[in-house]
């Protein structure tokens, strides 16, 4: 194992601030949903499990520069080759893994506030294709030979390759430069008629732009896997894929994390008030039918044969019906009347309860 030389000091310097400052976004992301809005949803999760899949990518690509990224394979030596080779491999598969999550984190997101079923369709269509897309590559990536460390040892003599990787890696980066236009164009169409404030629209659809940025880190990227053919210098010949790819990633990342981060930025500005939704304790407890509710409060309460309580509730969420908007969970409303019940109907339930 040698000190990172060559090209590797640069790559490190790049994805290790990349990757810095994309966990700064999503641990904010997660305290805005987790403890203000307390409403933590499947594109949160997928968001961390996104950032996890991040770290991992950049802490083996380290490991690789250790063993001789950045550096032409004249000179390394074949161990130094084939290890850097493989560790270089296992983050190229964090990556794509990441790529497939973070994306479909912002359809997710997407799928929570629109209201139209063939929105649905449309962005389901693009998580499970993207999903699939991505994992037939990591797939590939590990049997286009044989045996499997024949694909990162040139010291094995005997090894068979299959298929044309190459010519694979290169479709699926096209395909997830192309779902990264689409997220970021879709919601310009499917946001506009919604029920939400002009401001809140253009939070989401400006912050979901910044995906046209990743799509053309994706771009540059396929571009760029053309290299993979040079095996003979692969040390040196993929730094520019590792880059563009951890641009990628972060702005998959970024562009699904700012919209959500509108309410922790009224928090701390202090611009929302103490009937903000996220300031109170209850916010975020689920009642019937998935609904949000704030508190219950006994109305009355009347002793004959037997006791009668009625209990009111008041649901302090929008009510989500089966082709409603959930965009009351994602944002806070500037209007000081909405903001009370998180931009949504004041919805007030009576139950009645009786016992001998």
């Amino acid at each position: 194992m040698a000190f990172p030389s060559g090209q590797a000091p640069m790559v490190l310097a790049v994805m290790w601030v990349q990757t810095i400052l994309t966990l700064i976004f999503v641990l904010l992301r997660l305290y805005t949903r987790r403890i203000l809005l307390r409403n933590i949803g499947p594109d949160d999760h997928l968001s961390w499990i996104s950032m996890v899949l991040f770290i991992l990518y950049t802490t083996f690509v380290t490991v690789a520069a250790f063993h001789g990224l950045g550096n032409h394979a004249a000179d390394i030596t074949l161990e130094q080759f084939a290890e850097s080779t493989k560790w270089e491999l296992m983050g190229q598969s964090s990556n794509i893994l990441a790529i497939a999550t973070s994306k479909c984190s912002v359809a997710i997101f997407l799928v929570r506030i629109v209201v139209q079923d063939w929105h649905k369709w449309a962005l389901h269509f693009c998580i499970w294709s993207t999903v699939f897309v991505c994992v037939s590559c990591i797939i590939l990536m590990y049997t286009q030979c044989t045996p499997v460390h024949g694909i990162w040892d040139p010291r094995v003599t005997d090894t068979v390759c299959h298929i044309n990787f190459t010519a694979d890696a290169i479709f699926s980066g096209s395909y997830t430069a192309a779902m990264d236009f689409f997220l970021a164009i879709f919601p310009w169409f499917i946001l506009w008629n919604l029920n939400m404030k002009r401001k809140e629209r253009l939070t989401v659809s400006i912050g979901l732009s910044l995906g046209i940025i990743a799509g053309i880190c994706g771009i540059v990227r396929a571009v760029e896997l053309e290299a993979i053919d040079s095996k003979a210098d692969y040390p040196y010949v993929t730094v520019p894929i590792l880059i563009w790819g951890s641009s990628e990633l972060m702005v998959c990342i970024l562009c699904a994390t700012i919209p959500v981060l509108r309410p922790f930025y009224k928090h701390v500005t202090g611009r929302g008030s103490s009937t903000d939704p996220y300031s109170n304790k209850n916010y975020g407890s689920q009642g019937p039918n998935g609904s949000n509710w704030q508190e219950l409060e006994p109305t009355s309460r009347t002793k004959n044969a037997t006791e009668s309580v009625t209990w009111k509730s008041r649901n302090a969420a929008t009510v989500k019906g089966d082709n409603a908007s959930d965009e009351s969970a994602l944002f806070q409303s500037d209007d000081a009347d909405t903001r009370k019940f998180a931009g949504g109907i004041k919805r007030t339930t009576e139950v009645n309860v009786s016992y001998a």
